[in-house]
């Protein structure tokens, strides 16, 4: 199915532009900024090519977000939203899990080409134009939502925000999943409200509405040391083995140690 600006969830009113959200200082600078990067029609097209997310590329870190949200997804039976949906790298793998998946994002340029990979049949995922700090659905009519490589762009002011809106749409005991920014050298530019270690990011979230109830490390340096010969070799297998390494038997010490190098959040409304 198409790009498609109604709510499928039954709003009376067509999207009508995107509203600025309730957020000030250097966290509505960095929104605005983010705007204006997707809605390039370039940002768009190149945009898997330059992080490896196509189809044909091998990924530790995309292997191993598939691996984690295919865990964390495997019990949900109703509708499924992810936000900041780009260009549908997600919705490839995952739309076969829940009763339903729905796609929103601002950008219609990365909307687009979200369309071109992932609706191929009358039966594919709804694709929305929405803002995120306004979300163009009814209360309580998603079992999970999904939020990846926006989320932990935002500042603290703006992450509130957020969770008042996915909270409201989300039904009662539904799951927030969300990646965020751990402690590594990458991520060495952000401040400390945006690199977060797993004990402040569960009491962000308790703050909110939410409570956390997983994480998935999605940066272990011993993956990346095992699975260097299988990416360079392109096999997939062996790429995804190490992903299962650090989702299965390295995640538990990011919460041990209360130390993430960037991982995945499993949160559920409270």
């Amino acid at each position: 199915m198409g790009v498609n600006e109604n709510n499928r969830a039954g709003a009376e009113k067509k999207d009508k532009g995107v509203k600025p959200p309730e957020t000030t200082g250097a966290s509505a600078e960095v929104i605005r900024a983010l705007r204006r990067n997707y809605q390039d029609e370039v940002v768009a097209r190149t945009y898997e090519e330059e992080r490896d997310f196509r189809e044909g590329d091998v990924s530790l870190h995309y292997e191993t977000e598939v691996l984690a949200l295919s865990e964390a997804l495997g019990g949900v039976r109703g509708e499924i939203l992810e936000v900041a949906v780009g260009t549908g790298r997600l919705c490839r793998r995952l739309r076969r899990f829940g009763g339903g998946y729905t796609g929103l994002d601002v950008s219609m340029q990365m909307l687009s080409e979200a369309k071109k990979a992932v609706c191929r049949d009358a039966n594919g995922p709804w694709l929305v134009r929405g803002d995120a700090f306004q979300l163009p659905f009814k209360d309580n009519h998603f079992e999970a939502v999904v939020g990846f490589r926006f989320i932990k762009h935002i500042g603290p002011d703006g992450r509130k925000v957020i969770y008042t809106e996915l909270r409201r749409v989300l039904d009662d005991d539904g799951l927030l999943l969300f990646d965020f920014y751990g402690w590594r050298r990458r991520s060495a530019k952000k401040t400390d409200d945006e690199r977060l270690t797993v004990g402040a990011l569960r009491s962000e979230v308790e703050e909110n509405g939410f409570r956390l109830i997983k994480v998935y490390g999605t940066r272990h340096m011993v993956c990346d040391v095992v699975s260097v010969p299988f990416r360079w070799l392109k096999i997939r297998s062996g790429v995804r083995a190490a992903g299962w390494l650090g989702v299965k038997m390295l995640s538990p010490l990011d919460e041990f140690f209360d130390r993430s190098r960037g991982g995945i959040a499993v949160c559920k409304k409270l």
